[in-house]
């Protein structure tokens, strides 16, 4: 026999003595009271069970909707592949071993930042980030080994099935391929985000859209505007740091703001302020020998410099925490202008400009305006040929 608990006892007693009160006032001359306390407090008592029965069932619902925060992954390689398969979501860490080209896990969703999981294989080349939600998920993996001494596997995921977080991520993609060479596509990812945070409030995946476009694509006006909209218990802290941080930045760095100066190394081994107005349109360009995407653009500039050579300068800033590295780069580049390393200023320069990942230029007009965060080198040009 279960024990009523307090609050029930307290809400028996009280209503109870209510209705036997108001019943002793409304009886009758004829009615006996003791037979009034009797009939009552039997009809008070069978109402009480009933209030405690019915709790009973709403607390084994609660723990129904506990159940369904489970979720199932089957997860299917494509390409042959028979051993351990890892997976992290935020602190919980898990694996499977791969028998036929299947494997199946479990887990339990507690928190927003366990909405966003991570698989990868060893040697570790490249992770696959995976939107979770609540029942069955599946997953069709591929992955591909690279050559060499020390061969590593890069992990892909080509499809995944049973997680609305992650369809509302798959769509995302789809929009970004689409519209990403558009001229007002920044302008096109707020409306996005709008629309789909209105459908979907409390999907953490706007968060890291918002997040990945704060950086290189959205002002700071734009940023604000979606972080007014967007519930940001609902963003992974990740992503709310990143989106803060960048916000910050631009608001100190934007169109029309004035470039800060640092005083740092030349090639020369000189120190001295790496931006001196000359009435010439500037490309500040930060970069690293380690950047691949950062060398790739690297062999646009020598052809830009010699176009509008007469009215653009162009100043190189590294991170390289190797000097002997940065030289080499240089001269295998062909970056014959102006070309300075951050050194111990590196995280000062990267937070005051909000520098998450580079490549990344900043665009200043003849006055030392910027006029331009991130814009492509062919943007620039177009720019340049109008001047």
């Amino acid at each position: 026999m279960p024990k009523f608990p307090k609050v029930y006892r307290d809400v028996i007693r009280v209503g109870y003595l209510y209705h036997i009160r108001l019943r002793l006032f409304l009886r009758s001359d004829k009615e006996p009271i003791l037979q009034i306390i009797m009939k009552h407090t039997f009809k008070t008592i069978i109402a009480a069970l009933i209030i405690f029965t019915t709790s009973l069932i709403s607390c084994d619902k609660k723990e129904d909707k506990t159940e369904s925060k489970k979720f199932t992954i089957t997860g299917n390689f494509l390409t042959p592949y028979n051993d351990t398969v890892f997976f992290f979501h935020a602190d919980k860490k898990d694996y499977a071993i791969v028998k036929n080209n299947t494997f199946k896990l479990e887990g339990t969703i507690d928190n927003v930042e366990e909405m966003c999981g991570h698989f990868f294989l060893k040697p570790f080349g490249s992770e696959v980030r995976v939107y979770l939600d609540n029942g069955d998920i599946k997953i069709d993996f591929e992955y591909i080994e690279s050559k060499g001494p020390k061969p590593v596997k890069f992990l892909f995921a080509k499809k995944v099935e049973g997680s609305r977080n992650h369809k509302i991520w798959d769509n995302y993609r789809a929009f970004t391929l689409e519209n990403n060479e558009k001229e007002n596509y920044a302008d096109l990812v707020v409306k996005n985000l709008k629309k789909n945070i209105d459908s979907f409030p409390n999907s953490p995946v706007h968060g890291s859209v918002l997040s990945v476009n704060s950086r290189d694509l959205l002002n700071a006006t734009q940023i604000e505007e979606i972080k007014s909209i967007i519930d940001t218990s609902f963003m992974l802290s990740e992503d709310l740091r990143a989106t803060n941080t960048t916000l910050k930045s631009k608001l100190s760095v934007q169109n029309g703001t004035t470039v800060k100066n640092f005083a740092l190394q030349s090639t020369e081994g000189k120190t001295e302020n790496f931006y001196t107005p000359n009435n010439k349109f500037t490309i500040i360009d930060f970069w690293a020998s380690w950047c691949s995407e950062c060398r790739i653009e690297n062999k646009e500039l020598p052809e830009l410099a010699k176009k509008h050579g007469d009215k653009l300068e162009i100043i190189n800033i590294s991170l390289d925490d190797n000097a002997e590295k940065w030289k080499k780069a240089i001269e295998k580049d062909g970056l014959i202008w102006n070309n300075y390393i951050a050194g111990d200023l590196k995280t000062e320069i990267k937070k005051h400009y909000g520098i998450t990942a580079i490549p990344y230029k900043i665009f200043l007009d003849p006055k030392g305006k910027i006029i331009g965060i991130n814009q492509s080198y062919k943007q620039i040009d177009a720019i340049l040929e109008k001047e």
